[in-house]
């Protein structure tokens, strides 16, 4: 057998040889020693954290005067506009639909054509209208 003969790791696609492969339980395949001890994995987060790191200093720049006072007030704005926006979604092959209230935030079911049930069963809070047409 020739101990120079090389090949390429599936994983990370480096070259190393044929001798040193063991199998990965992770990975299930055969992987070469530096991906099988990790340090291909690790050099692989050292990579997105760096990303991350630029992506971060690549954020517009906020006008003068802009303090934290102003980014908790943009974030808090953000949070309750998504918190607005009632969660829908139709269940297949039925007409009812499950529906978060806005209120509590509890999952139930609805059914938008016989306006069923009237409240949230939780919280008895008011369901806005909803057009059954457009469901």
């Amino acid at each position: 057998m020739v101990d120079d003969l090389r090949i390429q790791c599936g994983s990370c696609k480096g070259f190393a040889p044929a001798n040193q492969f063991k199998l990965h339980y992770k990975f299930k395949k055969v992987v070469c020693p530096s991906c099988f001890s990790g340090r291909t994995e690790q050099e692989e987060r050292k990579k997105a954290a760096v990303k991350a790191e630029q992506a971060q200093t690549q954020q517009p720049q906020k006008p003068a005067g802009w303090d934290k006072e102003d980014e908790y007030l943009e974030r808090m704005a953000r949070i309750k506009q998504q918190d607005l926006q009632p969660k829908v979604e139709k269940i297949p092959g039925t007409t009812l639909i499950k529906f978060n209230c806005q209120k509590c935030n509890y999952l139930f079911k609805y059914d938008p054509y016989r306006k069923m049930p009237k409240a949230c069963p939780y919280c008895d809070g008011d369901i806005p209208n909803l057009k059954a047409f457009t469901l």
